[in-house]
């Protein structure tokens, strides 16, 4: 682990994870607060490391200073959710793979996706990028190198922090992140999160350029990635915000990025808003089939919203242009049980449910 100024959240990570490891590693960047002293209660190993703006070398550092086989990387304000020791050995007693993803469950109502987080000691997989850290890139190569796989575990690991100022956040990342793009330029992720940065501060034209030079970038590859994915949404967002036809860029990410779940909600939406409801109700009943609560889709997270109360309405509102009035009351009684507050889907409901018994009653 790496940290500083944690006393909120390190306790109970430690907690969660002290009956499962060997041995705790912690590396402070600075702290001022009881960190180091909640550390020490749990056996910890802690070593200073002067903050550099770099995380990656902060994780590197952890790294070195790790003597077990295995090594299970976690942030303060993460928890490993109740697994046995016993289970944790019989996993990694499989000499197949060189790493494990564990279920990684976000904050705030996303859904779960696949991360990264145990690998085996290996002086040849240490952490690159001074922002937004990652050691897949030399994990893989280890691993290809000895001919090893990567397994799936089913350990999970719960994300309970939060984003605090966002203002100083995005102040902070953005030099990082300006400086880690002339190193790594080809890395789309960085750039989705420039854009990101530079939008929250208010530099919306900035923004704009930095996601459609990723764009632009992802157009000349043979083949994109999922991080190639964001900046398309981001930009699609920023067209539909000024009321212009984000259409064509929407054709051209689907065509890229077929299984993406927020595009094809996004797509849905403008079907319904052009009177194309056969295409949208084929899209949006897809959606809400889909269990936001098992879903892990490699390394994407979605908004669980887009599987419930965000696509309830709108196919509500197109069943109903179908005259489908009963499959419309259905849903508008669902999208109301998520909004209990909502005039608009009371009203609707009502109306629907009135159509629906005078129908009843004529047919009698």
């Amino acid at each position: 682990m790496i940290v500083r100024n944690e006393e909120r959240f390190l306790e109970g990570c430690l907690e969660s994870i002290k009956d499962v490891v060997d041995e705790i590693v912690i590396v402070d960047t600075g702290s001022t607060d009881r960190s180091k002293e909640i550390a020490a209660r749990y056996g910890a190993r802690v070593f200073d490391f002067p903050w550099s703006d770099d995380f990656a070398a902060a994780r590197n550092e952890s790294l070195e200073k790790c003597r077990g086989e295995w090594i299970l990387y976690i942030d303060a304000d993460e928890r490993l959710r109740p697994a046995g020791r016993g289970e944790v050995r019989r996993i990694l007693s499989d000499r197949r793979n060189a790493a494990y993803t564990v279920r990684f469950h976000p904050i705030g109502g996303y859904t779960a996706y696949k991360e990264y987080r145990i690998f085996m000691n290996d002086p040849r997989v240490r952490f690159e990028s001074a922002i937004h850290e990652t050691m897949l890139n030399t994990l893989l190569a280890a691993a290809e190198e000895d001919g090893l796989g990567i397994g799936d575990c089913p350990l999970a690991i719960d994300h309970i922090g939060y984003d605090g100022d966002l203002m100083h956040k995005h102040r902070r990342n953005l030099p990082l992140l300006i400086k880690q793009i002339e190193r790594n330029p080809a890395r789309m992720y960085l750039r989705w999160q420039l854009g990101v940065a530079q939008k929250g501060l208010g530099d919306v034209e900035g923004a704009e350029k930095t996601w459609t030079e990723a764009i632009e970038m992802t157009r000349g590859k043979k083949d994109a990635s999922h991080d190639d994915s964001h900046a398309y949404y981001e930009m699609i967002c920023l067209v539909n915000e000024r009321g212009g036809d984000p259409s064509g860029l929407l054709d051209e990410a689907l065509c890229l990025f077929p299984d993406n779940y927020l595009l094809i909600w996004t797509r849905a939406l403008m079907l319904t808003r052009s009177g194309r409801f056969e295409e949208a109700v084929k899209l949006l009943k897809g959606l809400v089939s889909v269990d936001p609560e098992t879903l892990v889709e490699g390394p994407l997270s979605y908004n669980s919203a887009i599987f419930g109360e965000l696509s309830y309405g709108p196919l509500a509102d197109c069943l109903f242009k179908l005259g489908e009035y009963g499959e419309s009351e259905r849903y508008y009684s669902l999208a109301s049980g998520c909004d209990p507050g909502s005039v608009e889907y009371q009203t609707k409901l009502k109306f629907v449910g009135a159509l629906l018994n005078k129908s009843r009653t004529g047919n009698e």
